[in-house]
C-alpha cells in the first residue's frame, strides 16, 4: 500500500480576546516556590509540541510557563508561543504537571477556561481517559480540542535546538 501525500496543514486562527492567550505565570510559579511537588531544576531537557484549540480556534501556549521571577526553571517550561515544551529528562511528567505548573484547567470537561468534553491526540491518534494523566514523552505532538474538532497534525518537526 502506497500512502499519499500528508494533508494539508491548515492555519487555524488565534481565537479573538485573552480568552485564547492566557498568560504564563501562576502565583507560585512566580516566586520560585514548588508547584504540584516540582521543584526549579537544571539539567537535560527534551521537548514535546503540545497545540490547544478551543471552538475551532487556536489557543496560545505562551512563552514563560515554568519559568520563575528569579530565572529558575520548573521541569516543565515554555520559551516561545510555539506550543513547544521542554520537559526535564530526569523524571516522568505529564499534561497534568505542565497544566499546573501553568496554573490552568485541565480534565475530562474543562480546557484553560473553556468548558465542554476534551479530546486528546498523541501522535494524531485519539486518546481516551484522563487527559492530565498522559505522560510526556521525547518529540510527542500533542493536541487537545473542546468545542469542536480540528484534524490533528501526527507529528511536529522540532527546530535543531529543540531536540
Amino acid at each position: 500500500m502506497i500512502a499519499g501525500p500528508p494533508p494539508p496543514v491548515y492555519p487555524w486562527p488565534i481565537g479573538p480576546g485573552p480568552r485564547y492567550q492566557p498568560p504564563a505565570a501562576n502565583a507560585n510559579v512566580l516566586d520560585g516556590r514548588p508547584v504540584g511537588g516540582m521543584r526549579c531544576t537544571n539539567g537535560r531537557r527534551f521537548s514535546v509540541h503540545v497545540e490547544l484549540f478551543a471552538q475551532r480556534k487556536v489557543v496560545v501556549v505562551p512563552p514563560g510557563i515554568g519559568i520563575a521571577r528569579s530565572g529558575c526553571s520548573y521541569p516543565l517550561r515554555t520559551k516561545a508561543p510555539t506550543g513547544v515544551v521542554h520537559v526535564a529528562a530526569n523524571g516522568r511528567f505529564t499534561l497534568g504537571d505542565l497544566f499546573t505548573v501553568w496554573g490552568r484547567r485541565l480534565d475530562r470537561s474543562h480546557l484553560v477556561s473553556f468548558r465542554g468534553p476534551v479530546s486528546v491526540f498523541v501522535g494524531g491518534k485519539r486518546r481516551s481517559g484522563d487527559p492530565r494523566r498522559i505522560v510526556l514523552t521525547k518529540h510527542a505532538q500533542i493536541v487537545i480540542e473542546v468545542g469542536g474538532y480540528v484534524a490533528p497534525h501526527p507529528s511536529y518537526l522540532f527546530s535543531k535546538g529543540d531536540r
